[in-house]
């Protein structure tokens, strides 16, 4: 080999060798960027500021522990043509989702696998409009518009208000998010104001969790438990005493569940009063703590048909 082809082997070399490491920098830019974008504390601060409630769920997680397979009856009808409309479907495409329920309306950050053109489509199909990314359409009731756009390919935000751009006050972050998040899959959090507002416990779930009011805040988490599912609460109280009253009264209304499901066939054949009807509650300071073994039989029929 002349000394010309020499040179110019090692300058191909060279070459080669500074590309591969710009592509590793801009690869672990990219990376760390995505990273960021993703952290709970970050997304959450996209949200309004305002005293409400606020969901996660790692779907990615509870699909890859087997909590998340196809559903064996038929969906609901409103689901299924939004599923042959968008093609989305929650326990296939999506992987992350984090949700704020305020006064002035809900509002949804999900990751996962969408078809964009599919859903400005469906948007259009519904009566609804799309100007550049934001797309917006009726919901189910005059007061209740749903707008949503891309904050990146692979992440949607989506918002439910009376006002029909609420999916745009989610592209860009407010104060940083200050209070501990849960390191769970599946997290809720729900301030005391809310528990105490005429008809927000459910019906069923009135006679264990109206205890819950005395509270300042709550957070419910799941997640594994060795082998097992495990829903946790924490619950944050004025003070000792406080905390002490609320896990007596979680202690008694549960022991009334209990007694209920050993005397009542039907009761005693129902997944969720079974899992209420075990769970066990502590105080420790002015925080209450307890928690419910969850079936796999119980996630499968809360979700089912859907």
């Amino acid at each position: 080999m002349g000394q010309g082809a020499r040179i110019r082997t090692r300058i191909g070399v060279a070459l080669a060798g500074a590309l591969i490491l710009i592509a590793g920098v801009v690869l672990y830019v990219e990376h760390r960027r995505t990273e960021a974008f993703f952290k709970p504390a970050n997304l959450l601060a996209r949200f309004p500021a305002e005293n409400g409630s606020a969901l996660s769920i790692d779907l990615k997680a509870l699909r890859a522990a087997g909590l998340l397979a196809p559903a064996r009856g038929s969906e609901e009808p409103e689901y299924k043509k939004f599923l042959d409309g968008t093609g989305l479907d929650y326990r296939r495409d999506l992987d992350l989702v984090i949700a704020s329920f305020s006064p002035s309306g809900n509002y949804f950050i999900a990751r996962g696998r969408f078809d964009w053109k599919k859903l400005r489509e469906y948007a259009a199909q519904q009566g609804g409009s799309c100007y550049e990314n934001l797309c917006r359409m009726q919901g189910s009731r005059p007061e209740r518009r749903i707008s949503f756009l891309p904050l990146r390919d692979d992440t949607i935000a989506l918002a439910v208000s009376a006002d029909d751009l609420a999916a745009s006050r989610l592209l860009h972050s407010g104060a940083p998010v200050m209070a501990h998040i849960p390191a769970e899959p599946v997290w809720l959090s729900v301030p005391g104001s809310v528990l105490r507002e005429p008809g927000s416990i459910p019906r069923g779930l009135r006679i264990v969790l109206s205890a819950l009011t005395r509270a300042d805040r709550v957070v419910v988490t799941a997640g594994m438990a060795g082998s097992s599912v495990e829903a946790r609460l924490d619950a944050t109280c004025r003070n000792a005493d406080d905390a002490r009253a609320l896990a007596s009264q979680l202690r008694t209304t549960t022991a009334t569940l209990k007694d209920a499901v050993a005397s009542d066939k039907e009761a005693s054949q129902d997944d969720l009063a079974r899992m209420l009807a075990a769970g066990t509650f502590d105080s420790a300071g002015n925080r209450a703590t307890g928690k419910w073994p969850i079936g796999k039989g119980l996630i499968e029929s809360l979700t089912a048909g859907i």
